[in-house]
């Protein structure tokens, strides 16, 4: 029978996700953030629902999972930014309900509250950040999988609650494949224990039931050979160019230093360095807290299962390699979060830890605000994927856009923001959602440019990429050639920039097909 407290601890919880969605979908549903990997979601999952198979008729960045999911909420409610947005709004929901529930059962309410507070207020700092994403999906099914099978163990749950930790392990694994490593955890967790044994067999169950159904899912469409050669691609080709050293962010934390003028500065600065830096440092520090309260003997209620979490969160870290940036170890904080309140509440006095967790808040809050800020700085444009609330600064280039480029219309964006054929709703005359300089093949170059060649679109969108720009993204990438040279000819040879006025959305600008007889005579 399920404890009073636990009762309540889950009512709390499910007002959480429920306020949570509800806020960010009115906030942030179709608010427009343009950032590099949003599109590469949406315009395939699209693609997808329209009758598209991955990897086989158009190029699949990555594994499956998120790709299906997406596809099925375009089915079933529709294409514009706030179903593309759905999907993520919950699972940033669902992360914030699981914060508080797992911190409640290993501490108190009051840590749980904190925690939350300051876990959501950090996160919501940059709304780039909470735009659709795989890590994301995979994040939030492998938080789910952890607390199902923390609460099958205190709970003395039966079989029920370790398939379903197993099934969510497992999707969480469909999404990105390196979250396996925390199903091998979990199921090394119950093997090391002659009474835990007997749950591995539903655990494994059930991620072998979700393994087996993804498998059949790609069969059904053909794609399975498909799947495996672009999951060999990226095993050749992504670590190359995207290695991150470990909270490294990007352009450098020596940049956020600069302009700084006397101590009180530089130590505001700092401060919030240490805020941004904080999806590094706390992995390493839930693992040493926690091994210190175990080593106090601190924790000896929650002992087995902090023994099952402090390996988790380093595995958790471990799935953000080779590109471990902040942003990237932002996805898997929630339980890093988590530990390291519960470990502070039972080292510090009470009073040391409640003045922390106002601190905490504060600053989350202050954090937070940023996010409200550019909300309210923001103006409606109409699209073809509902009414955006679009930064006032870029409000009137995209109205522009819209006006020029009409649904239907064939566009090529080049080199990397794949969420403007999302929006427009235009035609990508390509396989490819994106082409990345560096990561991309000359092949895959060749493959693209024949296929301009033989659909030429009516319109690009296009940033002449810098070898700097390139460098401050993926500063492992300084071997690498910057730019498709062949394709931006082709590009410069067909097609004029669009004026009275110009149109430039985010350092891409509109440019129109010439004629036939201009084509010709710019060449002369």
């Amino acid at each position: 029978m399920t404890r009073p407290d636990t009762a309540v601890h889950s009512r709390v919880a499910l007002f959480i996700f429920a306020g949570v969605a509800a806020l960010l979908l009115a906030m942030h549903g179709q608010r427009m953030v343009l950032t590099n990997d949003e599109g590469i979601v949406l315009e395939s999952a699209q693609r997808m629902a329209a009758g598209g198979r991955i990897y086989v008729d158009f190029f699949g960045y990555m594994s499956p999972g998120s790709y299906w999911i997406q596809a099925l909420v375009f089915r079933l409610l529709g294409v514009a930014l706030w179903t593309g947005r759905l999907i993520v709004i919950l699972d940033f929901a669902f992360q914030c309900a699981l914060v508080y529930w797992l911190a409640a059962k290993l501490a108190s309410w009051r840590a749980a509250t904190a925690v939350t507070l300051t876990f959501a207020g950090f996160q919501l700092a940059d709304p780039s950040f909470l735009t659709s994403a795989h890590r994301w999906d995979s994040a939030t099914f492998a938080l789910a999988g952890l607390c199902l099978a923390v609460s099958a163990f205190m709970n003395g749950a039966g079989r029920g609650r370790w398939l379903a930790s197993g099934a969510a392990l497992a999707a969480a694994a469909w999404c990105t494949p390196s979250m396996a490593i925390v199903l091998v955890v979990v199921a090394a967790w119950l093997a090391v224990s002659r009474e835990r044994r007997s749950s591995l067999v539903p655990l494994l169950g059930g991620a072998a039931a979700i393994g087996l159904a993804g498998v059949a899912l790609l069969m059904s469409t053909g794609s399975l050979g498909a799947f495996f050669a672009q999951m060999a691609w990226l095993r050749q080709n992504y670590s190359g160019v995207n290695v991150l050293p470990y909270g490294s962010i990007i352009g450098g934390y020596r940049a956020l230093l600069d302009g700084s003028h006397g101590i009180p500065e530089t130590t505001v600065r700092l401060v919030l360095i240490a805020c941004v830096a904080l999806p590094a440092i706390l992995p390493p520090l839930a693992i040493l807290l926690g091994g210190l309260t175990l080593w106090l003997g601190k924790a000896r209620q929650q002992r087995e299962v902090l023994f099952l979490l402090l390996p988790a969160v380093a595995a958790l870290a471990i799935t953000a390699f080779p590109r471990a940036d902040v942003m990237h170890l932002a996805f898997i904080a929630a339980l890093p979060y988590v530990l390291v309140s519960c470990a502070l509440a039972s080292l510090l006095p009470a009073r040391a830890a409640s003045w922390l967790s106002i601190v905490s808040i504060l600053l989350a809050v202050v954090f937070a605000s940023n996010d409200v800020r550019g909300w309210r700085e923001s103006s409606p444009v109409s699209s073809p994927a509902g009414i955006l609330q679009v930064a006032r600064d870029q409000a009137p280039d995209v109205q522009r856009l819209m006006q020029q480029v009409h649904p239907g219309d064939s566009l090529f964006v080049y080199p990397y923001m794949p969420v403007q054929y999302f929006l427009t709703q235009t035609r990508n005359p390509t396989r490819f959602p994106y082409l990345q300089p560096g990561m991309m093949t000359r092949s895959q170059e060749t493959e693209a440019l024949g296929e301009l060649e033989a659909r030429p679109p009516e319109w690009l969108l296009y940033m002449q990429l810098s070898r700097e720009e390139l460098l401050r993204v993926f500063p492992n990438g300084a071997g690498r050639d910057w730019r498709f040279a062949e394709i931006e000819s082709w590009m410069q040879r067909n097609y004029v920039p669009v004026e009275g006025p110009s149109v430039n959305v985010g350092g891409y600008r509109l440019w129109q097909r010439t004629p036939a007889p201009e084509a010709a005579a710019l060449q002369r």
